[in-house]
């Protein structure tokens, strides 16, 4: 592959994307310097690599396919939602038609999305990409002490199921760590469950230290997430309790590398998180842990990430 691709990164890129690729890195751009940017430098390239996820890259894209000679696009973390409202859909929709065009592929973080992706945006099944997502903790993160004191611990917002962990969480007496603002005002959290947002920092700390990891996922879901949450708690040694849903298996293997339970039973949630929890049962545990550890930092790394991406960018050009 010729370098001239152009990438919009947020970190520096290991040094076999940067012998590939030009980058133009986003840190201290404002959003409508960075559209700007992405299509002023994107003249002259090939490809262009954007975040899928991140709104302004999105704009930058559907700026970029009206121009000539349009570049390929390929976009990357394509995990987007339909909206919960009628209005929400219908601009979602319009959205992805601005983006679209022969010459865009969509990389998408589960095998399922493959199919899913390609009937609810309405774009060809050939443009769209499984592109495994990774542990994203830096080498730093990994080497600092952990330990088991924490109790349970489950964090994130996007496609999360909270319900079903409270009403486990009455089942025990564990105490429990979740950090969301999605429960923000709710007067039912158990008195075992401490509740609330925590800056980037905390969150890893509470990783760190949980004795448990717990990703609740509702039973449908239309697109893949969490993936940053578990595996990052797999790469420092944790196990890790998903519910069923999108993806999940594509990262975590039931019984050797985390514990898979049904969605929305809060009964089976809780064996599970007693399970992980009984002294009698340390040995399978530290078994899940070691094999789920050297899954998530052997397999599921950035450079493996991006390599993906490179098998992306090579279809995408011909190569």
């Amino acid at each position: 592959m010729s370098r001239k691709v152009l990438a919009v990164l947020f970190d520096p890129p290991p040094s076999a994307w940067a012998d590939r690729v030009d980058v133009l890195e986003r840190r201290g751009l404002s959003p409508a310097r960075l559209v700007r940017e992405i299509v002023r430098r994107s003249r002259g390239y090939e490809t262009v690599v954007l975040d899928g996820s991140e709104h302004y890259d999105q704009v930058a894209a559907a700026l970029i396919v009206r121009r000539r000679p349009r570049p390929r696009i390929v976009l990357t973390d394509a995990t987007w939602s339909r909206g919960g409202s009628r209005l929400g859909r219908w601009a979602r929709r319009l959205g992805i038609r601005a983006i679209d065009s022969p010459r865009v592929t969509y990389c998408v973080l589960s095998s399922e999305e493959m199919e899913a992706f390609p009937s609810t945006w309405g774009v060809d099944p050939e443009r769209v990409a499984f592109t495994p997502f990774c542990v994203t903790l830096k080498d730093d993160d990994l080497a600092q002490p952990t330990s088991t004191d924490g109790g349970v611990f489950a964090g994130g917002d996007s496609r999360r199921d909270y319900h079903t962990l409270l009403e486990a969480a009455r089942r025990t007496s564990a105490p429990v760590t979740i950090a969301t603002g999605l429960l923000e005002g709710r007067g039912d959290i158990p008195p075992n469950v401490h509740v609330g947002r925590v800056p980037h920092e905390r969150f890893v700390e509470l990783l760190r230290h949980a004795a448990v990891v717990v990703v609740p996922f509702p039973a449908v879901a239309e697109r893949s997430a969490g993936q940053q949450t578990y595996l990052n708690a797999m790469a420092l040694g944790k196990p890790v309790i998903v519910t069923d849903s999108t993806g999940v298996r594509d990262y975590v293997e039931d019984g050797r590398t985390g514990l898979i339970v049904p969605p929305g039973d809060p009964g089976a949630l809780a064996a599970a998180i007693e399970w992980v929890l009984d002294p009698a049962n340390a040995a399978q545990v530290e078994q899940i842990k070691a094999a789920g550890r050297e899954r998530a930092t052997g397999h599921f790394t950035r450079d493996n990430y991006l390599g993906s991406i490179f098998g992306v960018l090579d279809s995408a050009n011909g190569t």
